[in-house]
């Protein structure tokens, strides 16, 4: 779907990236694991320093979250249906995403451009 969006815009498709996915994993382990819903992580954290955390060099750096939603399908329209989601989903410049679901049905979507140094 996210692709599927993208190519309609008349942008690139994003490729899977392993290290945005971890980033994401990590935030959205971290607020299942303590009970909050916030782009902050507990630590303070941001998704640029998750994000470097993980070993991604980024030129461009973006995060959705979302919770409650019982499927890739749903956390996806809820992202299209919301005016700030969906333009991070249609940045020009990124290339690479890592999408995680940690229990609770918490999502978090990172988006990157690489390459950039740490």
């Amino acid at each position: 779907m996210l692709n599927g969006l993208r190519g309609e815009a008349g942008l690139a498709p994003l490729k899977p990236s392993p290290a945005l996915e971890e980033a994401a994993m990590q935030h959205a382990m971290d607020m299942a694991r303590n009970g909050f819903f916030s782009h902050t992580g507990s630590d303070g954290s941001t998704v640029a320093s998750r994000v470097r955390a993980a070993g991604y060099g980024f030129c461009q750096v973006a995060e959705n979250i979302a919770k409650g939603q019982e499927s890739p399908k749903n956390v996806m329209r809820s992202w299209v249906d919301s005016a700030p989601h969906r333009k991070n989903l249609l940045l020009r410049d990124i290339e690479e995403y890592g999408l995680v679901r940690a229990p609770g049905d918490i999502w978090v979507l990172v988006l990157g451009r690489g390459g950039c140094g740490s």
